[in-house]
């Protein structure tokens, strides 16, 4: 059976003299809060305050005031036209990987073997919710950010040592507005995860929590944690930019050079044991299920 190929180039980490062994962060960039700043009122909310914003701006400047707006607004009409058209770049379609995928785990050198699901992955989900007229204005909502972000940061820091494979971010979608959000952890083992929760900087989110509990009846906090043993679990993406299980991060040290860095677990799902749901979760009890797919194959093309 052929190895699994992966889709993605690792991220290499320039070797440090000084430091040869010093902790690799996360490569990437810092996620936008604008989702969340944008959802803590609704639509026909930012709405009145935008009319209500150029109304005074009338009032004071004239219609001259009203020039940016329409200037703006072309732009971005044109910008979107010509990208629909197929003549300039749909930025939109920027870093997505256009064919079917999944998440595999690599070996420490970074190279991948021929077993589906080999390993064992921990999913731990961390929401909140300010259920609260000012939602992320509201009384214990800016204290709660200042003692999770950190949390976050640290991990990311020193993956190796903290177990971190990854982190996404969600915004529910039940409400107009003030909808809850949820951080999903991916990590290594439950190991890591228990030094997470009883480490110093979680410890410390506890007792805030538990300081602002009686008087904060509208913050709402939980969390859920799925151990998912070595051959239950699978994913699929297709024409997909990385995300998910499929947006995380395994180190790697290679054994001829000794090169460090990164490695997605991105490799190609179009044939082979990956081309269905049963080959990818390399079930023992799932053999005649599997036989099945590979006789009839599945629906998904890519």
């Amino acid at each position: 059976m052929a190895t699994f190929k992966p889709l993605v180039p690792p991220h290499i980490i320039p070797h440090d003299d000084q430091n040869p062994n010093s902790p690799l962060p996360f490569p990437g960039d810092r996620p936008s809060i604008s989702a969340a700043i944008r959802d803590n009122m609704t639509l026909s909310s930012w709405l009145l305050i935008g009319g209500l914003l150029q109304g005074l701006s009338l009032m004071a400047l004239g219609p001259i005031t009203i020039l940016p707006t329409a200037l703006i607004l072309t732009y971005r009409v044109v910008d979107h036209a010509l990208m629909s058209l197929g003549i300039t770049r749909n930025r939109y379609l920027q870093d997505v990987i256009h064919q079917k995928y999944s998440p595999q785990i690599p070996y420490p050198d970074g190279s991948f073997g021929t077993e589906p699901s080999r390993d064992q992955v921990v999913v731990f989900h961390l929401g909140t919710r300010s259920n609260h007229p000012l939602g992320l204005l509201a009384p214990g909502m800016k204290g709660l950010g200042e003692v999770f972000l950190p949390m976050i940061r640290d991990m990311q820091a020193d993956p190796e040592k903290s177990g971190l494979l990854g982190v996404s971010r969600w915004i529910k979608q039940d409400d107009a507005a003030g909808n809850e959000t949820i951080t999903i952890f991916y990590l290594r083992d439950y190991e890591s995860l228990h030094r997470f929760a009883y480490g110093d900087l979680h410890m410390n989110g506890v007792r805030y929590w538990n300081k602002i509990f009686k008087k904060s009846p509208h913050i709402s906090i939980y969390h859920e944690t799925y151990v998912v043993p070595r051959g239950h679990w699978e994913a699929i993406y297709i024409n997909s930019k990385p995300t998910g299980l499929g947006d995380t991060w395994f180190r790697f040290k290679d054994k001829e050079d000794g090169a460090r860095g990164f490695v997605r677990p991105i490799v190609d799902a179009r044939t082979g044991i990956l081309k269905s749901k049963t080959g990818r979760l390399s079930m023992a009890s799932m053999e005649k299920v599997r036989e099945y797919d590979e006789a009839y194959g599945e629906s998904y093309v890519g």
